[in-house]
């Protein structure tokens, strides 16, 4: 194997690390169910015709090709008048392929999945917004794919239950729901209490519902580190090294 692709393959490896260890949660939205029966854009007129004789084709329209991106950003009470455009996404931005054509209801909701991974402390209130796009050519500017255009601002707490939004617009029905989880070893309601079970020389533990320290049998201390010795040991000269021993 040549140096440059050890390099690659290693560099590769150590990105996947710290990606995981970064990473405090994730955002997860799933598209259940849109509904547009005319496939018109927001625009009013079709989807799937070249931008050069759309204002003269309102009327049997063939399918949108519908796509979703969703740009999460922090708490805004208010969203501006103005859509098609997509800034300050600070959380985070994603899209999804196109998953269907003008109305269609996902039997799997992991096909329309969009997960955004965030390093942060979770702030609990935040905003979204989550478009629908006719990528019939993608080369066109987002005013002239867009479908149809929904935000939300509230509250969600780390949970694996879903919360369930539905939004009907001048255009087109969207359902949709989210979710936020901290990562495997983060807890709490902002994800920032880290804890990893191990059962080794560092400490015997597994983690509780809130990542508190719960010291497997036997052993005691911060971090579970101290062995309980065999009962009736002299707590002055006695010692172990192992739980229920006594030397």
């Amino acid at each position: 194997m040549r140096r440059s692709d050890c390099f690659w393959i290693v560099a590769f490896v150590l990105f996947t690390l710290v990606n995981k260890v970064l990473t405090a949660g994730n955002f997860e939205l799933q598209i259940l169910e849109i509904s547009n029966t005319n496939s018109h854009l927001l625009s009013g007129y079709c989807c799937g015709v070249p931008l050069e004789i759309r204002s003269t084709k309102t009327t049997g329209c063939p399918p949108c090709s519908t796509a979703f991106r969703l740009c999460l950003k922090e708490y805004q009470s208010s969203m501006p008048a103005e859509q098609g455009i997509l800034t300050g996404c600070s959380f985070g931005n994603a899209s999804t392929d196109i998953l269907g054509g003008s109305s269609f209801v996902l039997s799997d909701p992991e096909i329309g999945s969009i997960v955004l991974p965030f390093t942060f402390r979770w702030t609990k209130a935040f905003t979204l917004i989550l478009q629908a796009l006719d990528l019939y050519n993608t080369s066109y500017p987002v005013s002239e794919q867009l479908i149809e255009e929904t935000s939300f601002s509230g509250v969600i707490l780390p949970s694996p239950e879903w919360k369930t939004l539905d939004h009907i617009g001048k255009n087109a029905r969207i359902t949709y729901r989210v979710r936020v989880q901290c990562a495997a070893t983060y807890y709490n309601t902002t994800c920032t209490t880290f804890c990893r079970p191990r059962n080794d020389q560092f400490g015997h533990y597994t983690c509780g519902d809130e990542g508190q320290k719960v010291c497997l049998p036997g052993w005691q201390g911060a971090n579970c580190e101290k062995a309980i010795c065999k009962l009736g040991c002299d707590p002055v000269h006695g010692k172990c090294d192992n739980p229920g021993e006594c030397e």
